[in-house]
């Protein structure tokens, strides 16, 4: 076979793939793009031009959606360092390694749905967490957790917190079963603490797994919040735990208003597209 029949064959091989990311990625994306400039109700569209945009940015939601996923995104670090530590206890294998290694990835293979759900029946108003502080004794600290702006913003931080440890725990025993054990033997020798072993070989080392890990989770809390926000708070009360992903759902779906849920969408795509960028930029300064 030549070179150029083997070039053909390369382009039917992948044409497949081409087509099926056209028909359910390409279409999608250029239809929303398309109705994000128009009224529409999911029947019929009338071109309106940019008044959709115009109309996130007026009408003073904007703000708040922005506000709730920053809550989220500053929350990213915490995550990231507790990831960082669970991963280098376990392999060191301290005292019930292999059980807690099981544990720490269970919640990972939950659905966001029924994690939130779990989440709210134990924090309703007669649910485990309020049941538990007045059998001990600390009746006073009961709480209506799930009317309380900061306590929701809590719950849902925790969720995500579980829900995303194991992901993270499995990330960096990756990235640690990559560096030399005699490395953290010699250490070990030289009298290092647990910390200094953190922060002078584990870290640096895993400098790769963090980056990875911490793309994937700033964008996780700009399009991924969905099954969270819709099990736990509702986004209430009103919208003040609803982020951006959410308040699309209820334009699109309780609002009927499509073309404006669809300018949402494009608006969404555009904030990731450019944090994404920036993040890039900042590992390749960092790399030189």
């Amino acid at each position: 076979m030549s070179l150029k029949q083997e070039r053909w064959v390369g382009w039917f091989s992948l044409l497949p793939a081409f087509l099926l990311l056209a028909i359910f990625v390409g279409y999608p994306m250029f239809n929303t793009f398309f109705h994000s400039f128009t009224k529409w109700d999911g029947v019929t569209s009338v071109f309106i031009g940019l008044d959709n945009f115009k109309n996130i940015l007026s009408n003073g939601d904007l703000p708040l959606m922005l506000r709730n996923n920053l809550i989220f995104l500053l929350s990213v670090p915490g995550i990231l360092l507790i990831s960082l530590a669970v991963s280098v206890l376990l392999h060191e294998e301290v005292r019930g390694w292999r059980f807690f290694r099981s544990v720490y990835y269970l919640p990972a293979i939950l659905s966001s749905v029924v994690i939130g759900f779990l989440a709210k029946s134990m924090f309703t108003n007669r649910g485990v967490v309020n049941t538990l502080l007045e059998n001990i004794g600390l009746g006073r600290l009961t709480v209506d957790w799930l009317n309380t702006v900061p306590t929701e913003f809590m719950i849902l931080i925790l969720c995500f917190y579980w829900q995303t440890l194991g992901q993270g725990t499995l990330i960096f025993l990756s990235g640690l079963s990559s560096i030399s054990n005699e490395l953290f033997d010699a250490a070990k020798i030289d009298g290092t603490t647990w910390r200094q072993r953190l922060f002078y070989i584990v870290i640096p080392s895993l400098y790769p797994a963090i980056f990875y890990f911490t793309i994937v989770n700033v964008i996780y809390v700009f399009v991924g919040l969905f099954g969270l926000v819709y099990s736990i708070t509702g986004g209430g009360p009103g919208y003040e735990t609803t982020p951006i992903d959410y308040m699309i759902y209820i334009q699109a779906f309780r609002s009927g208003n499509m073309g404006y849920a669809s300018a949402l969408s494009v608006f969404l795509f555009f904030i990731v597209m450019l944090i994404t960028w920036v993040q890039l930029k900042i590992s390749k300064r960092l790399e030189q």
